[in-house]
């Protein structure tokens, strides 16, 4: 499939949107480059790319907070501008949900060291070197944080690396799914905690248009180490067009599973947004067979909508807890994202 070589108003394409060096793909698909790491970590020449983390904060005494970070570089060609919008939501134990969204805008794509980045909008850093070592700092409404980040594993690449997402295009895309964090949050009431936890890195980029598709989408670290993205597409009206994971159990080689090798579908728990109107399912569960898998992903804070108000992009994003659907027992964290259509109920 030819990339699409698309004209279209930034406010559109961005609606549309989400180890050291690794060996390149074999046999590039689609007549493309091969995926290269750490230097596909920077910046890239394309209309859409993302660098997105999500992550579970924890302290001791507070609890969890779950929070996502994902900074948009968009093009907008009919006036050479590029554009960076940071979006961030943060949920606290307390079931409280804060966003914050930034956006700076530059007459050129910046030029790093090859595995390199380093984003400032505002008072907010987002800032990789060589897929090892990341900083975040940013603040959402009286909360602030600055979180170190350290890369454990080698990077997961879904379906080697370069997608075909049918009418949307083609997208290059992995994960770095185990980030050891730690940092410091400052709550609302001015008290400054220490936290750590495990974070996550989906990296995403090409000349296709994200807008065409919908999806749910989920990231899941077991407790044993496993980890796995799960990703289901669908079109503007709703109908499927392609469901697909990536699994890696501690130890083993990453699997690509097809629609036919897992399950992962809605439970009954749902919320409705008061300010979108639309349903989101709360509830998960997941069936990997022949992994012998079971879980259950519930959501830790049901109220995780994003509504952008620099661009019109809405999303619901929440940290989530995974169980065992046979015993009940906690086995892992994750995060849910769910893309839909104003009003939609899947």
């Amino acid at each position: 499939m030819k990339l699409l070589q698309l004209v279209i108003p930034i406010t559109v394409l961005v609606l549309l949107s989400a180890c050291q060096t690794t060996s390149p793909t074999p046999t590039p698909p689609f007549g493309l480059p091969p995926l290269t790491l750490p230097s596909d970590e920077s910046p890239h020449n394309y209309l859409a790319e993302w660098w997105y983390f999500n992550a579970h904060l924890e302290n001791e005494e507070k609890g969890t907070f779950a929070l996502h970070d994902v900074i948009f570089q968009v093009q907008e060609p009919s006036s050479n501008r590029t554009m960076y919008v940071r979006q961030v939501g943060l949920s606290t134990p307390e079931q409280d949900h804060f966003t914050s969204e930034r956006i700076r805008t530059t007459s050129s794509i910046p030029t790093f060291a090859p595995g390199n980045f380093d984003f400032t909008i505002g008072d907010s850093k987002m800032q990789g070197t060589q897929g090892r070592h990341y900083f975040l700092s940013g603040t959402v409404s009286k909360y602030k944080y600055e979180l170190n980040l350290t890369a454990t594993t080698s990077p997961l690449l879904h379906g080697g690396g370069i997608l075909d997402y049918e009418d949307a295009g083609i997208t290059y895309y992995y994960t770095r799914p185990r980030l050891d964090i730690e940092g410091s949050l400052t709550l609302a009431s001015g008290e400054k905690i220490k936290v750590d936890g495990l974070g996550w890195l989906d990296k995403q980029w090409g000349d296709f248009q994200p807008v065409a598709v919908e999806w749910d989408w989920a990231s899941i670290q077991l407790n044993d180490g496993t980890d796995l993205m799960i990703s289901l597409l669908y079109n503007r009206n709703g109908e499927p067009i392609e469901n697909y994971a990536t699994i890696r159990k501690a130890g083993q080689d990453p699997k690509f599973l097809t629609r036919d090798q897992f399950i992962f579908k809605s439970g009954n728990e749902e919320w409705q947004s008061p300010k979108t109107g639309t349903f989101y399912r709360t509830e998960w569960y997941l069936d990997i067979p022949s992994e012998k898998l079971q879980l259950t992903l519930i959501s830790l804070n049901q109220t995780s909508e994003f509504t952008g108000n620099l661009l019109p992009v809405t999303y619901w994003e929440s940290g989530v807890k995974v169980l065992n659907r046979v015993n009940g027992e906690s086995v892992g964290q994750g995060f849910v994202e769910l893309n839909w259509a104003p009003g939609r109920n899947r």
